[in-house]
């Protein structure tokens, strides 16, 4: 197969959204990317995102591809876990303490850093509306996050999402509770938990 047949299929298997790494991990030399977008076959996202010209833009899946550390929280969190029906108004991310976010922050998120020992606590992978894989918090994570003194959060948004947390079957109180003790939010949840209980 040449190149150019190896790159018609990789953006028909990646759905139209294909990144530098993934035309580099197939051994597709990259004029063979920039040939696509000077014919109009390919759109230049940003540095390192294509997208097809019949595909949809999933800016959930392509802004994290570019920026690794980001871990989507807090609203955002939220959404993809279905605690709540609104969709964020911004999109919401931790970043481990010392992680030059000024791009995030150019592009409007609302970013927060964390100690190192914070950051990896929770992270599982959710799917984008278009099927991609993305890594955000879990259910016991993003309510401790919201919790936090450190984040002005709405508080009906909280409720909401803590009420449908507690009425799910795959809740799991004791690590929500383990959290909390680590993000100092455990008397808050206790709180919370004697109303709901």
């Amino acid at each position: 197969m040449n190149y150019q047949k190896k790159l018609e299929s990789l953006i028909i298997e990646k759905d139209g959204l294909i990144l530098t790494k993934d035309v580099e991990s197939e051994n597709i030399p990259r004029t063979y990317l920039y040939r696509a977008v000077k014919a109009g076959r390919l759109k230049a996202l940003s540095r390192g995102v294509y997208l097809s010209e019949d595909a949809w833009e999933d800016v959930y899946y392509w802004k994290q591809a570019i920026n690794q550390k980001m871990i989507y929280s807090h609203e955002t969190a939220l959404y993809f876990l279905d605690l709540t029906d609104r969709d964020p108004l911004v999109i919401t991310v931790t970043v481990p303490f010392g992680y030059n976010a000024s791009r995030l922050r150019k592009d409007n998120f609302q970013v927060f850093s964390v100690k190192k020992e914070w950051y990896d606590l929770g992270i599982i992978l959710v799917k984008t509306n278009f099927g991609r894989d993305i890594r955000c918090y879990n259910q016991e994570r993003t309510i401790c996050d919201l919790l936090s003194s450190r984040y002005q959060s709405d508080l009906s948004q909280v409720t909401e999402a803590v009420k449908r947390y507690f009425r799910q079957r795959d809740r799991n109180v004791p690590l929500l509770l383990d959290y909390a003790r680590t993000f100092g939010v455990d008397k808050r949840i206790k709180a919370y938990m004697e109303v709901l209980m």
